[in-house]
This record gives structure tokens, C-alpha cells and sequence, in this order.
């Protein structure tokens, strides 16, 4: 049996009927809204069978007034 399965088998064993429309699968496979990330291979997107679903992930919004230490741990965790 394959390790990778389609986008779309993957999407039917995940949410069951109805599935997500293909565009709608491809905006999650492509900002990263599964895990483990799903591979494009040729014009096809291909997930690891036990890969899940973990929507929007958000970051923090760094401003150009923000202290310069905030900013540094914000941006990779540093705190010197």
C-alpha cells in the first residue's frame, strides 16, 4: 500500500460526505492548514493517510513600534 494517498480520498476519510470542493482542499494543502504538509506531485497534491486537519494557524502581528527585544523573541523565540 501506498504511503501518500489523494488529496481527495484523504478529504473523505477526514470529513466524510460531503468533502471540502478540490479548490477549497488545495487552499488548505497550500497555507499549510494539514499536518504533516501535503507534497505536490506533477499537478497533483498527495497527504500522508494519517495526516489531520489543523486549520488557520495565526502568528503574532509584530509592529515597527514594538520594543527591540519583543521583536526578536517574536520573531525566533530569542530573548538575547
Amino acid at each position: 500500500m501506498s504511503r501518500m494517498i489523494k488529496l481527495s480520498t484523504w478529504a473523505e476519510e477526514e470529513f466524510g460526505n460531503p468533502i471540502p470542493g478540490s479548490a477549497t482542499l488545495s487552499k488548505y494543502a497550500r497555507n499549510g492548514m494539514i499536518f504533516p504538509p501535503p507534497v505536490k506531485v506533477g499537478n497533483i497534491w498527495r497527504v500522508e493517510r494519517s495526516a489531520r486537519f489543523i486549520g488557520a494557524q495565526s502568528s503574532p502581528e509584530i509592529r515597527q513600534s514594538d520594543n527591540v527585544r519583543l521583536k526578536r523573541i517574536l520573531e525566533d523565540g530569542q530573548t538575547t
